[in-house]
């Protein structure tokens, strides 16, 4: 009798045992038996890339095999410093899962592998967005040839998404299989690459906010806003621009442009609390609502995009213009029509001004 319960109980160990015991997959292997073989190729084309998912990565966004051999190739030749650096972004050291990114309102800021001299302290982030889908207006992408997307690379919503992340240019990559062990970590299955961080011109012309773009070249500022370190940019758009020609009449390009740009600070959307302030580069004093449902605001205007990630820093596309409280208010009409005309005449100059570059739009 005694026998044969030994002999039951060793039974069930030998069923029991191997799953208690079992050893999650290499990274490579788990790549590859996910559907991202083509990912695991690109990392192994670099040696450094490669032992840097080994030795630090806690989560691999990786993109889910295309039906084309492009990726592949890369594996028999060395990685370009873009390439590498596109491969460095789509890992972090920070093991996550999706259960809790999920329910982090109003997403999280994930640091990648790939470091940013333009963001002082940090490496470059991506960042997740919880956020209901109805609280931003994504905008019209204005995508020259220089920044045509790629195969799949476009931002129509994913039915299989279960979480959205964005990255350069606003661009949204979503998380279509998540939780996947291997040794060292998890790998979340992405949709496509995240888009790598170009500068705020560029940034603001691909998600449409052509005036604020040409306002900064008209300002001779685009440059030194551009190689500025850690910056977080309240980007007006179009229309918000337009609407505000009166009220900015007498502000100059470079004061208009400044003052919506936040210097020695990269605020993500999940940076930024009910109350926060932050000052911008002419002093202007900026306060931070926000509401249910995911609306921020920002001395009254409404972040419509959030989270375009730049080279240096952040951009978030606002639905107004923040005026300058500094600017002096006009002089009184003293002097009868004369005095009139001249005034009038200061106001239509600028009003024409701001016309003009948005004739360029």
């Amino acid at each position: 009798m005694l026998s044969q319960s030994w002999a039951a109980a060793l039974l069930l160990l030998s069923f029991t045992a191997p799953a208690a015991c079992q050893t999650p997959p290499s990274l490579i292997d788990a790549l590859v038996a996910n559907n991202a073989s083509q990912f695991a190729d690109f990392i192994q084309a670099d040696p450094e890339v490669l032992q840097l998912f080994l030795s630090s990565a806690g989560t691999v966004y990786a993109p889910v095999d295309k039906p084309s051999t492009q990726a592949r190739s890369l594996a028999e030749r060395a990685l370009s410093p873009a390439e590498a650096a596109a491969a460095k972004s789509q890992g972090s050291k920070v093991q996550t899962k999706l259960n809790e990114d999920s329910q982090t309102q109003p997403g999280a800021v994930r640091q990648t592998l790939n470091k940013s001299p333009l963001v002082d302290g940090r490496n470059q982030s991506v960042v997740v967005d919880t956020r209901p889908a109805n609280s931003t207006t994504q905008t019209k992408r204005w995508v020259g040839r220089s920044l045509a997307p790629r195969d799949g690379d476009c931002d129509e919503p994913n039915p299989n998404s279960l979480l959205r992340i964005t990255s350069g240019l606003g661009k949204i990559a979503n998380v279509i299989k998540a939780d996947i062990a291997f040794q060292g970590g998890v790998i979340h299955i992405t949709d496509k690459y995240f888009t790598p961080p170009q500068g705020l011109s560029s940034s603001a012309r691909a998600t449409g906010q052509t005036a604020f773009a040409n306002l900064a070249a008209a300002g001779n500022v685009t440059n030194t806003l551009e190689t500025t370190h850690s910056i977080t940019v309240f980007l007006p758009s179009n229309n918000a621009i337009a609407a505000a020609a009166n009220a900015t009449a007498g502000v100059s390009s470079a004061e208009l442009v400044t003052g919506h740009v936040v210097a020695g600070r990269v605020a993500y959307l999940p940076d930024l609390a009910d109350g926060d302030t932050l000052t911008t580069q002419t002093g202007e004093k900026l306060t931070v609502t926000v509401r249910p449902g995911g609306l921020y605001y920002v001395n009254g205007a409404r972040i419509t995009q959030a989270n375009i990630v730049l080279e240096n820093g952040v951009a978030h596309v606002i639905d107004k213009v923040i005026t300058p409280q500094t600017t002096a208010p006009p002089p009184p009409v003293t002097g009868g029509s004369g005095a009139l005309s001249q005034t009038l005449g200061l106001g239509v100059a600028v009003g024409v001004a701001v016309a003009a570059l948005l004739v360029l739009v």
